[in-house]
């Protein structure tokens, strides 16, 4: 999953922000008085046309070569952007290998996604909350909602693209059973459980919480400071919601709300499990619901095989680097 994670995150890296720090970063209007000095004459006569492809600017007469700019992007990106070269090269050759393409319509579908997900992240980042008040930033920026989504598009189109490929290359090897399906829907649309959690390296520690629990302990104080399950330990010990026909569910399916469990072990350390409340199954029917359920099932398959999938394509592939950052 990291070899394949970080060819997505450079590219979104790149753009994430860029348009509300374009004033530093892009094209800045000049609201100073021209100052009147040797350099004047060259502002009067606007920009030059260069030629010379080996020339990449001229500022105030002095040019910048394309060498300087590569051994810039070398140095900086260098080892990062050739393995994600190297990862595109790898997914095109497998997909023209299995004769598998990509429509134009396809791509467009999934640059909608990326860009609002894009855009999604930069308003949270701003802390932004709608995208009437976005726009807004963005006019005092001097650009438009649509600027920035064609932006975002140019520069995520080729991520679009081998995301699609990828997805139909792995398709290709899930198939998905209906006992698969059933479970799925039973996690979905079945009864669950909610509750919260507290979790210890050794039993010992589980029983002396225990202790303080049964005598009146806040439960969820204890779950922040003793937890080793920090991703519940923030949300005061609360679990995502469970099934109660298997894992820790089936142990603590008698449990009534606001009851307590004993110690249970798993390979995750020793549990004390408190009920908070219990959801009766949906009335939706399996069949209504059968096409959402092999979507789900199909993308729990994908993203377990992505990474495997990325590794082994690169260990089976015949790959010379030659990079030089002199």
């Amino acid at each position: 999953m990291k070899t394949y994670v970080c060819a997505i995150l450079f590219a979104v890296t790149i753009s994430a922000g860029l348009f509300f720090n374009q004033t530093i970063f892009g094209e800045v209007k000049n609201t100073t008085k021209p100052i009147k000095d040797d350099l004047s004459a060259v502002a009067q006569a606007g920009p030059k046309i260069i030629t010379d492809k080996n020339i990449v600017a001229i500022v105030n007469g002095q040019k910048i070569p394309r060498q300087e700019l590569y051994n810039l992007l070398t140095d900086t990106y260098g080892e990062d952007a050739l393995d994600v070269l190297i990862r595109r090269t790898l997914i095109y050759q497998t997909a023209q290998k299995e004769h598998i393409s990509v429509s134009n319509s396809e791509i467009g579908q999934k640059l909608k996604t990326i860009v609002n997900n894009e855009i999604d992240a930069s308003m949270q980042a701003y802390r932004i909350k709608d995208r009437a008040d976005f726009e807004k930033e963005l006019v005092k920026n001097g650009i438009s909602l649509a600027q920035v989504e064609e932006k975002i598009s140019k520069k995520m189109r080729k991520q679009a693209e081998l995301e699609i490929l990828t997805e139909k290359i792995i398709a290709k090897t899930i198939t998905i059973t209906e006992e698969e399906l059933q479970k799925v829907y039973n996690q979905v649309y079945g009864e669950k459980i909610e509750a919260s959690q507290i979790v210890f390296k050794t039993r010992r520690e589980a029983e002396e919480v225990l202790k303080k629990l049964k005598s009146g302990a806040d439960f969820a104080t204890l779950a922040k400071n003793e937890s080793i399950d920090r991703a519940s330990a923030v949300q005061g010990g609360k679990m995502q919601p469970f099934s109660p026909k298997d894992g820790i569910g089936a142990q603590v399916a008698h449990l009534k709300v606001g009851e307590l469990s004993d110690i249970i072990n798993t390979d995750y350390g020793n549990h004390i499990i408190k009920i908070s409340d219990k959801k009766a199954a949906s009335n939706k029917s399996f069949k209504s619901v059968r096409g959402e359920m092999e979507k789900i099932a199909r993308n729990q398959h994908y993203k377990e095989r992505l990474g495997p999938w990325l590794i082994s394509l690169i260990e089976n592939a015949s790959i010379t680097k030659n990079l030089t950052t002199d």
